[in-house]
Parts: C-alpha cells; sequence; structure tokens
C-alpha cells in the first residue's frame, strides 16, 4: 500500500516514468506550502536589491507590481517541477529518501537579477553583499560561463537563523534571453526522457543533438550588421567563483538525432537553401518556381515598405511636427546639461535596455 503511486509525470513531455509513492508526494506538497508562505517577503527582498543596485543597471524579471501583480513571475518552483525533480532524483539514487532531497532543495523560492555585460561582475558582487548584509549565508555560487550548454552564475542562500534558502541566478540580458529559448532543449537532455526512449546505450548522440543546438543559439545570440555573433561574456566573471563547464560537446549527433530532438523540443526544422549544384540539377520549373518565389517575396516586401511609408506620411501633421522638434530640442538640452554635470550625472542617465520577452512556460528553465 506505501508503493501505491501517488503522481505520474506528463506523458506528453516524456516524462510518464517518474512517479512517486502517495507518502512522497505528500512530503512534497508540504514542502512546496511552505516555500509558498515565504515567497511574499522573499519577493520585497529582491526588489529592493534589485533597487539598492540599480546603479549597476540591475534588473528583475518577472517583476510587475507596477501593473498590479503582487508576486514575482517565477519566483515559486511550481509543483510539477518540483514532484518532477524529487522523482529524478530518487531514481538517480535509490538509497536517497524523498525527506533528504526535500532537505537538501535550495530553488524553491527562486529569482534572477539581470546586468549588462560591462556592469555585470560589480553588479553580483553587490547582489551579494546585499543579501549577507540581510543575514544570508551562500551555500553555493555556481559560475558555468565557459560551459557550452548554460552560461551564468548560479548561487544559493541559506538564512543563518530562519534556515530559509533561496536559489539566485544572475544573467546578462543575452544568456537570461538564451536561457529561456533553450528550456525545453535542457529539459529533454536532463529529464532522462531520451535515455528512456532510445535506450542508455543508445540515448548518447540525442543528448549530444540537443546540447549542440542549445550552444549554437549562444553562437549566434548577437547581431551587429547584419551577422550573428557569440555571446559576450562579462570581464573577470571568475573573480565570483571558478568557472567550470558541466557539459562536454562530444560532435557524435548526426542529422537524424537532430530532427528526433527539434520534434521532440517542438524546435523549427532549419531553412534549406539549395545550393549552386543543387539548383543545376533542378528542373526548369523548379528553378522558375524558386526564382518566382524569390521575386514575389521581394515585390511583397518593397510594396509593404512603400505602402508604410505613404501611411506614416499621411500621419504627420504640422502640430505633430512641431511637438517632435519641442522633443528633439529638449533631448539635445538635457543631453547637454548631463555632460556639463560630469561622469556621475551621465551614468544616471543611462535606462537599462528592455528586458528579453519571457516565455510563457512555468518551468523557467530552472536548474540549469
Amino acid at each position: 500500500m506505501n508503493d501505491q503511486i501517488g503522481w505520474r509525470g506528463n506523458a506528453e513531455k516524456g516524462e510518464s516514468h517518474l512517479t512517486l509513492t502517495v507518502a512522497d508526494d505528500a512530503l512534497v506538497q508540504a514542502a512546496w506550502k511552505q516555500a509558498e508562505a515565504a515567497r511574499p517577503a522573499f519577493d520585497a527582498m529582491m526588489r529592493e536589491i534589485r533597487d539598492r543596485t540599480n546603479g549597476q543597471g540591475s534588473q528583475l524579471p518577472g517583476d510587475r507590481l507596477s501593473e498590479g501583480v503582487a508576486e514575482v513571475d517565477y519566483s515559486l518552483k511550481t509543483l510539477e517541477s518540483l514532484r518532477g525533480k524529487v522523482a529524478r532524483e530518487l531514481r538517480k539514487d535509490l538509497e536517497a529518501t524523498t525527506s533528504e532531497i526535500l532537505a537538501d532543495m535550495k530553488d524553491l523560492n527562486r529569482y534572477t537579477l539581470l546586468f549588462e555585460a560591462e556592469s555585470y561582475t560589480h553588479g553580483v558582487q553587490e547582489s551579494f553583499n546585499e543579501l549577507r548584509a540581510r543575514g544570508f549565508d551562500e551555500i553555493k555560487v555556481q559560475n558555468t560561463w565557459t560551459d557550452p550548454v548554460y552560461k551564468g552564475i548560479n548561487s544559493a542562500w541559506e538564512h543563518r537563523e530562519t534556515g530559509q534558502r533561496i536559489e539566485l541566478q544572475l544573467h546578462t540580458p543575452d544568456s537570461f534571453d538564451v536561457k529561456m529559448a533553450n528550456h525545453k532543449l535542457f529539459e529533454l537532455a536532463r529529464s532522462g526522457a531520451l535515455v528512456e526512449e532510445f535506450g542508455r546505450e543508445k540515448a548518447g548522440p540525442y543528448i549530444d543533438a540537443a546540447n549542440q543546438l542549445m550552444n549554437e543559439r549562444y553562437q549566434t545570440c548577437r547581431e551587429v550588421n547584419g551577422e550573428k555573433l557569440p555571446i559576450v561574456e562579462p570581464a573577470n566573471h571568475e573573480q565570483l567563483a571558478k568557472p567550470f563547464a558541466r557539459v562536454e560537446l562530444q560532435g557524435i549527433a548526426e542529422e537524424k538525432h537532430f530532427a528526433a530532438v527539434r520534434e521532440r523540443a517542438g524546435e523549427p526544422a532549419p531553412a534549406v537553401v539549395p545550393n549552386q549544384s543543387t539548383q543545376q540539377n533542378m528542373s526548369v520549373a523548379q528553378l522558375a518556381e524558386l526564382k518566382g518565389g524569390v521575386k514575389n517575396t521581394q515585390t511583397q516586401s518593397a510594396a509593404s515598405t512603400q505602402s508604410g511609408t505613404q501611411a506614416a506620411g499621411q500621419a504627420v501633421n504640422p502640430i505633430a511636427g512641431a511637438a517632435r522638434q519641442r522633443s528633439v530640442r529638449g533631448n539635445a538640452q538635457s543631453t547637454g546639461n548631463t555632460a556639463a554635470q560630469g561622469p556621475a550625472a551621465q551614468q544616471n542617465a543611462v535606462r537599462p535596455r528592455q528586458l528579453p520577452q519571457q516565455n510563457n512556460n512555468p518551468g523557467r528553465g530552472r536548474g540549469q
């Protein structure tokens, strides 16, 4: 009776092999409710830390207090995510108990702060000092900026009086954006679903394919003058903790492995552009269709641009034009005043760039 299944993973996510007994699931739910009760105080604390590190351009993803939303998005691990994590740990270590796993859990309440690459190291150091000043001691600080599939700082903290724990991830806007985009691939690679489906001996190339696809986003996450460039690693990030890589790209995946992983993660197939040799072997009709499609696309794009320009021109009126001129003059005066006030005023005038869009997956890609 004690082995009766109380929870089973989602089959659509390939996690039906993950299970918890009724007794284990009760322990998991109790731990989650305790974290839920601590959430409001932690949310308020992290907003304060964000504000106090604003000189480094800090941002707190998921904070929508200005919109009337009290909770910071994703600051509480979902119950389903917690169940899955405990179930995976139980499968990994057959001698472990649910109570032991929950006692070691560090990310039930979790947050992310963002800093631009140029201010990242100082921003992280200030954030850590703010936590220490509030009675928290660090449990771990992991620097995976040299890891091919997950780049950032992952830290965990415990309050020295209450024993409450939080996880704090530190990212640049680019690394955060890539992490969110890689969420499904990351979960697929680590959940055991590929091992369950293909077997332990054959799963390696599929896991490698997922890792290579995740790494590819880091290599092309910036665009400068139309060219895709790799992510910028923060200067002196090694001062925060010794960097290490958790994953090694093996290069053993073939196209069939990439295709299978893309399908399971909902990733789009890569666009195929016929090369010159391929075009030579195409029929006249196929070439005409290819060139016609390109021509039609260009024509539609040009027409759309012309239409948009005309519409914009029709919307202009003398009052709006005068208002824009006043705005330009005001901005020029403001810029001149800032320059005259010196570097400190110029720094205060800088606004952090807009947060990258988060996906709607409540799992948030945590544990990465």
